[in-house]
């Protein structure tokens, strides 16, 4: 087994932490104390990478933001998902101005998640989500990308979970992925964890544990009852099958009755049957 090597670790905190925030300055105190990192351990990272372009640092105030090299490496990774967005945007503003809610395309790459676009005005106090924000592809997060994956890859993604889950919390996850292969999309219940995960990494620790032991994915819609979603995802296929994309319709303003929620699940899936059709994808059997 490969030995863990903390310094990349934290390289790659401060990377993720920094993507969540594009447009922030941050000096060397403010990134320390986020990152809980020693002063000197974060001047040795932040000159070592800005050096090779992934950070810039003022001239003036010596605030230090994303640079350059990193936008070349996630256009490199992200290049097809890019050119997906391209033929979802129609779509997506579709959806935005018909419902009223704000629609983001987000795609699975590597062990995360990105968000590639969005459309339609974010709500005063939703939850604010920027284009290329980052996110782990972490159970019970990212079940629209994995729900079609082989039953390897859905091993992986459930031993992210680490070695405390419990096979009641595993079944539970697998439970899922089943359900949101059948129906053909994903439902996110508004629960307070979720705002979390667009926090400082120490926060979103915290959201994430809280959301692994809450019912976040909404399985079954009982008669009569009313919802407060957090999302509803639907996935666009690739030519190879996979999911190139998901389209998220996201603030939404009131609770839903039980019977809207496919109906408007539909239109989601309609829009991204389109898309998948326009990039020449295959939907699995």
């Amino acid at each position: 087994m490969a030995r863990p090597a903390p310094a990349v670790d934290r390289t790659v905190a401060l990377l993720n932490f920094m993507s969540l925030h594009p447009d922030d300055p941050w000096s060397l105190s403010e990134l320390a104390r986020r990152l809980d990192l020693n002063k000197a351990t974060a001047h040795a990272m932040l000159t070592a990478l800005t050096d090779a372009g992934y950070v810039l640092r003022h001239p003036v105030d010596k605030t230090f933001t994303l640079g350059p090299a990193v936008i070349a490496v996630g256009n490199a990774a992200a290049v097809r998902q890019y050119e997906v967005v391209d033929f979802a945007r129609g779509e997506m503003q579709a959806l935005a101005d018909e419902i009223g809610v704000r629609c983001i395309a987000s795609a699975a790459i590597g062990e995360e998640i990105v968000f590639l676009a969005a459309s339609g005005d974010p709500q005063p106090f939703g939850l604010h989500i920027q284009v290329g924000a980052r996110l782990p592809l972490v159970p019970p997060l990212g079940t629209v990308f994995v729900a079609w994956s082989s039953p390897d890859e859905i091993d992986e993604w459930l031993r992210r979970l680490g070695p405390n889950a419990t096979e009641d919390e595993l079944q539970r996850f697998r439970d899922v992925v089943v359900t949101v292969r059948q129906r053909g999309y994903s439902l996110g219940l508004e629960v307070p964890a979720a705002r979390g995960l667009m926090t400082p990494e120490g926060d979103r620790r915290r959201a994430f544990n809280e959301l692994g032991h809450n019912e976040y994915v909404l399985l079954e819609l009982e008669h009569s009852a009313s919802y407060r979603l957090s999302h509803v995802a639907a996935p666009v296929f690739g030519p190879d099958g996979r999911v190139a994309l998901s389209l998220n319709l996201m603030g939404f303003r009131h609770e839903l009755r039980a019977e809207q929620v496919p109906e408007l699940a539909a239109r989601v899936t309609e829009a991204t049957g389109r898309v998948t059709k326009a990039i020449h994808g295959k939907p699995p059997a």
